[in-house]
């Protein structure tokens, strides 16, 4: 089911008065408004390990598979946040990927053997409209064994930014 109307809408303009100038310098001094959601796909605090983790494709954690209507939530950014180790000195991607478009949808890189949160970049992307599936797939050399302890993927509206 589709959203009809806009959660908030940016483009009605209050009228001239006090409410305005309270908006307009709040506006003026943080910017516009921007949603952020954040949906835990993986939380363990013993951690699992990915046994070889594959090249290329990577391997899919599948009990993170959970389904989000990016449309309807309004967003059209993400990244992913992570926090594991590897079991050698070699880096390992952790991919967000939506099984029903066949895409990656954001990565966040963890290098070495120490426990760390490997944050990745904001990726801009066209929601398609009603439940998509994501899943959480971890990308290695076919020898590490990383050990995940959690998997974040934020979520926002780029659009309304300023």
């Amino acid at each position: 089911m589709t959203r009809p109307d806009p959660v908030v809408s940016f483009d009605v303009r209050t009228p001239p008065g006090p409410l305005k100038r309270v908006l307009d310098m709040l506006t003026a001094l943080f910017g516009k408004v921007v949603s952020l959601a954040i949906c835990a796909l993986f939380l363990e605090q013993a951690g699992i390990t990915v046994t070889n983790a594959a090249a290329s494709a990577g391997t899919a954690l599948t009990t993170t598979r959970t389904a989000i209507d990016f449309q309807d939530a309004g967003v059209d950014a993400v990244r992913v946040v992570a926090r594991g180790e590897n079991s050698g000195s070699n880096a390992v991607t952790v991919q967000v990927y939506n099984v029903t478009t066949s895409a990656a949808l954001a990565t966040a890189t963890i290098t070495g053997t120490s426990e760390q949160t490997g944050i990745g970049a904001w990726t801009t992307f066209l929601p398609n409209g009603g439940d998509e599936q994501v899943e959480v797939r971890v990308i290695g050399d076919g020898m590490d064994d990383p050990i995940l302890y959690g998997v974040h993927l934020h979520m926002r509206t780029q659009a309304a930014r300023a």
